[in-house]
């Protein structure tokens, strides 16, 4: 029984954005609705956006809504995660902390 080979795009090409798809997106937004209308997943509209424009794309679409961009949900848990910040925020040790820290106890 052969097995099966895992696919980074090398062994099957990914597939290309369509040639709608900057509009598409402009009107949808990244959203389950867009995942839904190219029968897609997120990983893929994603990798499209970047294709497509990356930021700039991203600005066009701000600039129709109205939002504000949000470059820091592009790192997402990797990012926090590397930064140690995985536990959210310690806090700052208080003063009688700091005193035991000193004494070595």
């Amino acid at each position: 029984m052969a097995t099966r080979k895992p696919d980074t795009g090398c062994i099957r090409p990914y597939r290309p954005a369509p040639p709608d798809f900057v509009e598409v997106y402009l009107r949808l937004g990244q959203d389950r609705a867009i995942e839904e209308h190219f029968r897609t997943n997120w990983r893929c509209i994603t990798r499209w956006i970047e294709e497509c424009g990356g930021d700039e794309l991203r600005a066009r679409r701000a600039s129709i809504t109205g939002a504000k961009l949000k470059p820091h949900r592009r790192a997402g848990h990797a990012r926090r995660y590397v930064l140690g910040l995985r536990l959210g925020k310690i806090p700052a040790p208080s003063f009688f902390d700091a005193e035991l820290m000193e004494d070595g106890r």
